[in-house]
This record gives structure tokens, sequence and C-alpha cells, in this order.
């Protein structure tokens, strides 16, 4: 089940104008806009992907995993954080992104199931300033539903995730 929520951001005590928040059993979907600001994120069993949904490029920094970046992110560009994985980020202007989190045993399942792979042989990468526009939309459906606040329907979340994790 989902539990649409709205409420004060995490990062560092930062003041933000807006978060959504729904759940379901493998996926937990995130909309953020804040101002300027940084943030630090670090999830033990998710792995998480980010997408820029802001009209103007945002100058960011991002440190994970040993690496950093510094750049303009525009929308569609995403990173990638893989479960266990600290990561840090500074912008300088408003923000507006999607995060989109997967738990790990599930892209396991998945991968033990869909690939016939050996989920342990498998390895995620941390990613910077991606582009992959079957994942944007993806993205843009998750981001429908949150914003729909409505129950929808969990057999398509399940689809979308599932398609996500492959």
């Amino acid at each position: 089940m989902k539990n649409p929520a709205i409420q004060q951001a995490e990062t560092n005590g930062l003041s933000q104008k807006s978060r959504q928040t729904q759940s379901w059993e493998n996926i937990r979907v995130q909309h953020f806009q804040h101002p300027a600001g940084e943030g630090n994120c670090h999830y033990n069993d998710e792995h998480t992907l980010s997408i820029s949904l802001a009209p103007r490029p945002v100058r960011l920094l991002q440190i994970q995993a040993g690496k950093s970046y510094t750049g303009l992110y525009k929308k569609g560009d995403m990173s990638i954080t893989p479960a266990k994985t600290p990561f840090f980020a500074r912008w300088d202007s408003d923000d507006n992104y999607l995060q989109i989190r997967l738990k790990s045993q599930f892209i396991q399942s998945v991968a033990r199931e869909s690939l016939e792979q050996n989920p342990d042989r498998l390895e995620l990468l941390p990613e910077f300033r991606i582009r992959n526009p079957q994942i944007e939309a993806i993205a843009i459906m998750l981001l429908t539903e949150l914003q729909q606040e409505s129950n929808g329907s969990t057999l398509y979340i399940d689809s979308l995730a599932n398609v996500l994790a492959v």
C-alpha cells in the first residue's frame, strides 16, 4: 500500500517547499522541491535513482563512493546511488527532483528470476549525470501516480518497479 505524505525535509535542517512521498512494497517515490542548500543521505537497504525535474539547470556538487562530480544538472539528468553508499550533494539554486528508491532484496530477486543471474555476482555502480529516456519515462509515470494521491493500481506500480529493476 502507498502512504502519501507531505512533510519537512531531512536535508541538514534546510527548509523545503514541498516533499511528497508514496511507498509501495518494493519502491518508494519522493518528489522534492527546495531552495539552495546541501544534504546527505545513506540508505542501507535501498538503491536510489534521482532524476532532475528542474525547469532550469542546477549547479550541483555530488560526492558518493569516494568520487565527486561538479556540473549542471538539467531536466532528465539522473544519478544512481547503490545501497550502503553515502551520498552528499550541494546545489546553488532552487532544486526540483524525483527520488526513486528500490529495495536491494527486490533487485536481487528480479536478477535471479528474470535475468537468471546470481545476484551476488552483479554489482550496481554509482553514476553521476547520466541520461536514459526509458528510465525517464518510467519516472514520469511514477511522478504522475505520486501527484494523483489516489490509491492507484498496485499491479501498475509493481510493473513499473520490475521494469526499473531489470
